[in-house]
């Protein structure tokens, strides 16, 4: 439900001269390092020049918008964060407890503005706090002051509702999402703006600073587009999903042999420790297992300590006390660990992930990896005939995908498929040839193929605005009743 004292930002983009007065105070006020910016004025335009009998005519238009965090009624952020760092205050201010974060960024992944920004050289998410010193202080936000043309203002729900009450100020009839900000408002941020012209205009239109917005080859303290910062997960995700596929696999196997329980085992340790790299703040991890209640990968990792756990229990069993273990809850848990997985990165604020083409990919690489796995210490036709359903079933999911992978790393991925495929297959045919010198290498080339999948399934996450490529007139967003359900 709105809290009609809660704060929230008025922004005339239709009087705005984009001078970026707000972008620096905001900087300057919280000291903010290079690449890091709370609040940004992003350039829209669109339309172009065109040639009517003998004069040259134009569509030209342009327009800006000021945003910052919208301290929205249900923050995405605080919902999806792991080790619960988010506070509300009773003003409807969202702030992060820098004591609590370890810096995973999978609050930035889930908020559809982009408002979380990670800051390298503490290893912790940043954002807009609404000046709340400030506001303490009984002053204005900085960037508000700041404004030379007074477009930027503040105010509570309560007091935007009687001064433009019979005036329609910030409720426009025309439009009510803005390009470039995201068609659906399911966390209800607290921002209302009076629409530039522009906005109504049906052309295609695009955000002009994008490199300004979201540098691209900087690797110091802005969002890295290339995804370097996500190989740790990669290599988390492969080698939980193979270890996953190998603890299903091995159901058939009675008894288990003893390398492909030690493989589980390794596999798991590997990719829990490699994820690690990817935090800024390896001593919160413990926290991880905090936010139960509403983050997915609170409960991934909890999944992941639960299959860890199984494990040793079956391996000392084996190991130490030469029993057979049932392993029917490790292959269950492995399961459970798969979609925790395909939960976590099923957002609203990345389309390109948020369909089932994701839970296919991720449960398809447990079979492939899993099978190849298995079949290293009990060769046999069944497991690359697994592998290579595996592989055809991902190749065309690939090929009946609309590409918005780097082409060359496309070519690459489906040239290795094909030799895995190739490979599986003479192994399932020639039972003799399915030997370590030839497997091995066929392992390698599919892994091969599975890193380079899995670095593009990262790299197409294209934080805002950088995703904002549709074109046309969408709704603007406005201070509106909440319908009371808890949508973070």
């Amino acid at each position: 439900m709105i809290r009609e004292m809660s704060y929230t930002f008025t922004f005339d983009a239709s009087a705005c001269s984009g001078c970026k007065t707000c972008q620096e105070a905001c900087k300057d006020k919280n000291n903010l390092p290079i690449g890091i910016m709370w609040r940004r004025v992003i350039e829209i335009s669109g339309g172009d020049w065109h040639l009517a009998n003998s004069a040259w005519e134009n569509s030209v238009f342009a327009y800006n918008l000021s945003l910052a965090c919208n301290h929205c009624t249900h923050p995405k952020c605080a919902g999806v964060c792991p080790v619960d760092a988010y506070t509300v205050r009773p003003d409807g201010i969202v702030l992060i407890d820098s004591s609590k974060c370890m810096g995973c960024d999978y609050c930035a992944w889930a908020c559809p503005y982009g408002a979380p920004q990670y800051d390298a050289e503490q290893g912790i998410m940043t954002k807009c706090d609404f000046c709340y010193d400030r506001l303490d202080a009984g002053v204005p936000p900085s960037c508000v002051s700041a404004c030379p043309l007074r477009v930027l203002e503040y105010g509570t729900i309560a007091e935007l509702s009687t001064v433009n009450k019979g005036q329609n100020l910030w409720q426009l009839p025309a439009i009510e999402h803005p390009f470039p900000l995201p068609d659906y408002s399911r966390t209800e941020p607290h921002l209302a703006i009076k629409p530039h012209a522009g906005m109504n205009n049906p052309l295609t239109k695009t955000v002009s600073n994008q490199e300004e917005l979201r540098p691209l080859h900087s690797f110091e303290n802005t969002y890295r587009i290339d995804a370097v910062r996500e190989l740790p997960l990669v290599g988390f995700t492969l080698l939980a999903q193979a270890a996953a596929g190998m603890a299903v696999f091995s159901l058939v196997l009675s008894p288990v042999p003893p390398p492909v329980l030690l493989a589980i085992g390794i596999l798991l340790g590997s990719g829990g420790l490699i994820s690690c790299l990817h935090l800024g703040r390896k001593g919160n991890a413990w926290r991880s297992v905090i936010h139960l209640k509403k983050s997915w990968l609170s409960r991934e990792i909890l999944v992941a300590g639960m299959f860890g756990a199984t494990w040793a229990v079956a391996a000392g069993l084996q190991f130490f006390w030469k029993i057979s273990p049932n392993l029917w809850p490790l292959a269950i848990l492995g399961l459970g660990l798969i979609y925790c997985m395909t939960r976590v990165y099923h957002l609203r604020a990345v389309p390109a992930w948020n369909n089932w083409r994701t839970s296919a990919a991720f449960f398809l690489s447990a079979v492939t990896l899993g099978a190849l796995g298995v079949n290293f210490a009990a060769p046999h036709p069944e497991w690359v005939i697994l592998a290579g359903i595996g592989m055809i079933a991902g190749m065309l999911m690939m090929l009946t995908t609309q590409s918005t992978h780097n082409d060359t790393a496309r070519k690459l991925q489906i040239a290795f498929l094909g030799l895995g495929i190739i490979g599986t297959l003479f192994l399932a045919i020639v039972p003799q040839a399915n030997q370590a010198w030839l497997a091995i290498p066929i392992f390698l080339v599919v892994l091969a193929a599975e890193i380079i999948g899995r670095w593009q399934f990262y790299a197409i996450r294209k934080p805002f605005p950088m995703n904002a490529n549709h074109a046309g007139t969408y709704s603007i967003y406005k201070v509106r009743p909440s319908q009371g359900r808890n949508k973070s």
